[in-house]
């Protein structure tokens, strides 16, 4: 703890010299604007400016949605059949003296409604936000239990020792999974001089719904519905100064989560172990806050230096639950009540950018970050599946120190032509663990090609590599795995965008191709490589004043392979996941004598994933996923007269999924009891027509 404090206030330290102790600039005048008198000064070239302004737009219709479907409106909130009210609107006035205040609403009639008022003084303003954000994702979900954290099953269930038997499944209860979101935020600036400016705000999120979830009784699983019921605050206060010199900055943050219910109850359904209710912890309450400190200096003319420093304590020290609910295996008793929990954090960043000369550009980062892990060990004895208590297990308190040094180069070719080369190191230490250390070191070279001849590109190569200290054998685990974030890697990036203006047809070409391949050479069991790799194009048109044509497709495919050992066979598990999206929109306006605008677009998505175990030489392919996702969006517009307007919307939507995970049965898999939900599959559209208003 002294090593990491002393660390922390050097830089707190070093933050502070950066920002008051900077030399001036040698032979340069520094205007003071702060002493300047600018209540009598007029622009005689804006008179705009001068007088009050007022401007109201609303907007009022119908939304109607054909068919219920949780996935069509997942984020919109239109999930279910019918029509319901559309409202928005948006006021803005301005008074002579600068004062402006807006209230504006979106969706206000819809399960995504979003309300915002703002004022901005000359020397303060204040915003409030709300917001709310439906999360649907399905309607077919069944359950054989009832209640919201306390579950029960039917008074005459016989409990069974797999599902066929379980003939009161058919019996069972449809429940929403989903959740739905209110955020509100407000947050006020006060500038009591011009250099000075005093800041403070606060969010309240609140989370509600139902979700999934799964639990076990020695390898015989039921899928449980649980309360959602989350609560997030965050309160923030900030001073700083804006200098033409320096820039100094303070913040305090204080953040907090409940979590309505503690822990989730249920009837265990299955005949043995003899534990007739089971009981799991769900997401404990914890605090947390930080302090930051963020300062910015030029040196000169040619240089400046950055700093930002952030000291943070996290807690959660809720009370733990019990070993297990079947009391027949006389377990000693926990070795404490609550967790204790608390780790304190520190992070810094320096950064130095300087310009020797109008071409080049020379920049250093350096970065810590530090954890300190103040939580106590103690001895917990597992029990599996409620039936069977393991040996004593021993939790590790980790702390962790991460370093990294950058330096870059960056040079001006050409007017419209830079090359940049860039090098770094990272170490990062961890204590206790099975690999205690890692070192990695990186190189990266660009090239930005900003309109030479009508082309815009960048390309981009970075190598990096990473080694690591010797396993040491500290836990239970197999010696030969290798966790991926400690492994020793060899990282290849490559990233090309270019694209080419066509200026007297009025068109557009770009391409993109992008990839980065990770390799683990040391791990014998665990993942072994994986890459996420991005191709694709778009082109836009301009045949007409009026009229652009854009069209795209882009491939994207994430494979991984990992490799394991069971009871001396070796086997290898494979994925590959792609996704190919290809679209194009139509934008025609100026249309019945410049009354009617119209665009078109068109997506579609076909996204596959194969999943392949091979065992002995023998492979055993999961069957693939499929999503096939195709829309179709319509948006048309006629100003009807001056200051209002006609606007209908149409959306179509198709989905087509398959996912081995999914089965709509309940008692489909014997040793599972499921939540009978289906892979999605629907034909939806929404159609709206609104009346727009102006004065």
């Amino acid at each position: 703890m002294k090593r990491r404090t002393t660390r922390s206030m050097a830089w707190a330290t070093a933050a502070l010299a950066v920002a008051l102790n900077a030399p001036a600039a040698e032979g340069s005048f520094q205007p003071n604007y702060a002493k300047v008198n600018t209540e009598r000064w007029r622009c005689r070239l804006c008179p705009f400016e001068l007088a009050s302004t007022k401007e109201a737009i609303w907007t009022a219709g119908v939304v109607h949605v054909a068919d219920a479907s949780a996935r069509f409106g997942r984020d919109s909130g239109l999930d279910e059949a019918g029509a319901r009210a559309d409202l928005n609107l948006r006021y803005r006035r301005r008074n002579d003296d600068g004062r402006t205040t807006e209230v504006a609403g979106r969706r206000l009639g819809l399960d995504s409604r979003a309300a915002t008022i703002a004022f901005r003084g000359s020397r303060s303003n204040a915003r409030l936000d709300r917001r709310e954000i439906p999360r649907n994702v399905s309607a077919d979900g069944v359950t054989p239990f009832a209640g919201v954290s306390s579950l029960t099953l039917p008074a005459d269930w016989q409990r069974a020792s797999d599902t066929v038997r379980m003939t009161e499944l058919g019996e069972s209860t449809r429940f929403d999974q989903g959740t739905r979101r209110r955020l509100t935020s407000a947050r006020i600036r006060v500038h009591p001089s011009p250099d000075w400016w005093l800041q403070a705000g606060y969010s309240r999120e609140t989370k509600s719904g139902t979700g999934e979830t799964y639990a076990d009784f020695l390898y015989k699983s039921t899928g449980l519905a649980k309360p959602v019921g989350f609560l997030t605050e965050q309160l923030t206060t900030s001073v700083g100064v804006e200098r033409a010199a320096f820039t100094l900055a303070a913040e305090m943050r204080n953040a907090r989560f409940r979590n309505r219910d503690r822990a989730l109850e249920w009837q265990n359904p299955w005949r043995g172990p003899s534990v007739l209710r089971g009981r799991k912890a769900l997401a404990p309450d914890n605090d947390a806050r930080s302090a930051s400190l963020v300062s910015r200096v030029a040196l000169g003319q040619r240089a400046a230096a950055h700093a930002t420093l952030t000291w943070g304590e996290a807690r959660q020290d809720d009370v733990f639950e019990a070993y297990t609910t079947n009391a027949s295996l006389g377990i000693d008793a926990l070795p404490a009540n609550s967790l204790g929990g608390r780790v304190r954090s520190f992070a810094g960043t320096f950064t130095l950018v300087v310009r020797p000369t109008d071409r080049l550009r020379l920049v250093a980062r350096h970065r810590q970050r530090e954890r300190d892990n103040q939580t106590a060990t103690m001895s917990f004895t597992p029990v599996l599946g409620d039936a069977y208590a393991l040996g004593a297990v021993t939790s590790r308190a980790l702390d962790l120190d991460r370093t990294t040094t950058e330096l870059g180069v960056r040079y001006r070719v050409a007017p419209r032509v830079g090359l940049g080369l860039y090098t770094g190191s990272s170490r990062v230490r961890r204590d206790p663990a099975e690999v205690a250390a890692n070192e990695e070191r990186r190189h990266r070279i660009e090239l930005g090609v900003n309109g030479w001849r009508g082309i815009r590109a960048k390309l981009m190569y970075a190598k990096a590599d990473r080694g690591a200290s010797e396993f040491r054998q500290i836990t239970g685990n197999n010696p030969l795995t290798r966790r991926f974030h400690q492994a020793a890697r060899e990282q290849r990036t490559y990233r090309a965008r270019v694209g080419y203006g066509l200026e007297r047809i009025g068109a557009f070409v770009g391409l993109v191709a992008e990839c980065r391949r990770n390799a683990y050479p040391e791990s014998a069991l665990g993942l072994e490589r994986d890459a996420n790799c991005t191709r694709g194009g778009d082109v836009t048109y301009t045949p007409l004043p009026n009229v652009s044509i854009a069209a795209f497709y882009f491939e994207q495919e994430t494979n991984a392979a990992t490799a394991g050992r069971f009871t001396g066979t070796d086997w290898r598990y494979s994925t590959v996941d792609a996704v190919d999206t290809a679209g194009i929109s139509l934008d025609v306006g100026e249309l019945l004598e410049a009354r009617l605008g119209l665009s078109v677009d068109y997506v579609r998505s076909l996204g596959t994933g194969a999943y392949a175990t091979e065992l002995g030489g023998v492979s055993l392919p999961f069957p693939d996923l499929v999503s096939d996702h195709t829309s179709v969006d319509i948006h048309a517009r006629y100003q009807w007269r001056e200051q209002s307007a006609f606007v209908l919307q149409l959306r179509y939507e198709r989905y087509r999924g398959e996912d081995w995970a999914l089965v709509d049965a309940l008692d489909a898999i014997r040793n599972v009891v499921t939540f009978g939900n289906a892979a999605p599959r629907y034909a939806n559209y929404s159609i709206s027509v609104s009346y727009e208003a102006s004065f």
